[in-house]
């Protein structure tokens, strides 16, 4: 592919998108200059890792912030050439990743239940959730009528049959379940109110043209700093697990850079 390509000519693919104007101007924006250090501390923390093979939460848990790693970096690669809608996509993964690590680390019959339990173990470690949900209330009417139907058949109770949304009660994340991880799912389900936001109008709300990229940083940069306060809460789970006080202090200083570029970053968000 020539180097001159043009985003028209090559889309996505192009040298434009590569190193064009907007590619530029993300690159020295603060709040993918904090993601990319988040980024290399999360690489050095995963690279220091001693994992024991006998110890079941160790190897798992390791493996869901690796995964969480592995999409933090790509929503970044995203973000950098104008991905805008593939970036949310990411982002979501990366959420959800989360409400597994969070889960699993604060909940190790849980953990058991889901990787060598059986169905009435997991029945079991269910039923205890639907309990305490009757106190607490956070899921909704239809949630706690399908998780009563599953934990009264049956049928067996295999690992994708746990909700999203148990896993974020599991994780104390359900605000962000209720809120950015359902925003982003309008992107990964391609939903109209979606695909409406890529239309181009004019003052007269007429249909003059289609955006196939984002135009400015300020959308892409709000994504950017949710998705750094999701793999922090993952940094402070591993650094749980995995003890590296040397890795303390840099994560700190990282924490608090990320805190004061949020304090400068407009959230923008698409009316769907």
């Amino acid at each position: 592919m020539s180097e001159q390509t043009s985003f028209k000519d090559a889309g996505f693919l192009s040298e434009q998108s590569r190193t064009g104007t907007l590619s530029v101007e993300i690159h020295q924006t603060p709040q993918y200059l904090v993601c990319e250090d988040l980024s290399q501390l999360g690489q050095s923390i995963l690279n220091h890792c001693r994992i024991r093979p006998d110890d079941k939460s160790e190897v798992y848990l390791s493996l869901y912030f690796q995964r969480m790693l592995s999409h933090f970096q790509s929503v970044l690669l995203m973000a950098e050439r104008g991905m805008i809608h593939e970036t949310e996509i990411m982002s979501r993964c990366l959420l959800e990743t989360l409400f597994n690590l969070a889960a699993f680390y604060r909940h190790e019959d849980f953990l058991e239940a889901m990787t060598d339990g059986d169905t009435d173990q997991r029945r079991e470690v269910l039923t205890r959730f639907y309990l305490k949900q009757l106190e607490v209330h956070a899921l909704t009417e239809l949630e706690m009528n399908d998780l009563e139907r599953m934990i009264n058949s049956a049928d067996e109770i295999n690992r994708g049959d746990v909700s999203t949304a148990i896993k974020a009660e599991m994780a104390g994340l359900m605000s962000e379940y209720r809120t950015e991880y359902a925003f982003l799912s309008e992107t990964v389900h391609c939903r109209i109110h979606s695909v409406e936001q890529d239309l181009e109008m004019d003052d007269h709300q007429i249909i003059v043209g289609i955006a196939t990229r984002a135009e400015d940083t300020n959308r892409l940069a709000s994504l950017l700093m949710n998705a750094a306060d999701y793999l922090i809460d993952g940094i402070t789970i591993i650094l749980e697990l995995h003890k590296q006080p040397e890795q303390h202090a840099h994560f700190e200083q990282i924490r608090r850079q990320v805190q004061k570029v949020w304090q400068n970053t407009t959230v923008k968000v698409a009316h769907r």
